[in-house]
């Protein structure tokens, strides 16, 4: 694994595999009746409700550094001339580390003790998170390292994500109004709801391991001023030895 590739690597693990293990840990513990819970009900009660917040916690933290990495290897990767794609990295950038603000308001505000503040974080997290990779996805066409195979993988996640989020916006709102008129309405919107926000969530995650080809090319490197005598970090495209 070369480059900064075990950033994102390390995110998708690190977010996908906390978030099922609090899922088990609910079954396990009795706090779920059936298989079928939403995300938010995995960090309602103690002990996975610790699991909840630190995973979702650190998962902001990592996502706030893969968001900026892609922003520096899009400036690296355009030139000077090109200020429209310069000034829409800077968006793209605002817009990412919005989408991991909501994450870790998620994190932070549970959803039986801060319900609307809990919700609200979703709704950040989710909305700003499809715009971000939805764009991306368009900018690396042009950009990307990947091969084209890759680049409509990449882009048919984000818009699978999209999609889930329209069906589970569309059956929550009807449970949330009050709208359903029998058991059987409300069970097929719940269950949809449901499939919908954990499919959301898987596509909105594996997306990121489609830039492990574009970080391979990307590496720090410590370099000295010696006006100001001190020392920064740099991002620069590494350099075959």
């Amino acid at each position: 694994m070369k480059g900064l590739a075990i950033v994102p690597c390390f995110w998708v693990f690190w977010s996908l595999n906390g978030l099922f293990v609090a899922f088990n840990m609910t079954l396990t513990n009795g706090h779920a009746p059936t298989y079928l819970v939403y995300i938010s009900e995995t960090g309602s009660f103690f002990p996975e409700s610790v699991l909840f917040t630190v995973v979702f916690s650190v998962s902001s933290v990592l996502g706030a550094c893969t968001v900026y990495i892609m922003y520096r290897f899009m400036t690296l990767r355009s030139t000077d001339n090109q200020t429209q794609q310069l000034l829409c990295q800077r968006i793209l950038l605002a817009i990412g580390l919005t989408s991991c603000c909501g994450t870790g308001t998620v994190a932070m505000f549970q959803v039986i003790t801060h319900p609307y503040i809990h919700g609200a974080g979703a709704a950040v997290a989710f909305g700003f998170g499809a715009i971000y990779n939805i764009v991306q996805s368009i900018k690396l066409y042009q950009t990307s390292f990947s091969s084209r195979r890759v680049c409509h993988v990449r882009m048919a996640l984000s818009v699978l994500m999209v999609i889930a989020l329209i069906i589970f916006v569309a059956c929550k709102i009807p449970l949330l109004m009050g709208w359903c008129g029998g058991d059987q309405c409300i069970k097929i919107c719940d269950v949809s709801a449901i499939i919908t926000e954990w499919l959301a969530v898987v596509a909105f995650m594996v997306h990121y391991l489609t830039y492990y080809t574009d970080f391979q090319h990307l590496c720090t490197q410590h370099s000295s001023q010696y006006e100001e005598r001190k020392k920064k970090v740099t991002f620069m495209e590494c350099t075959e030895t």
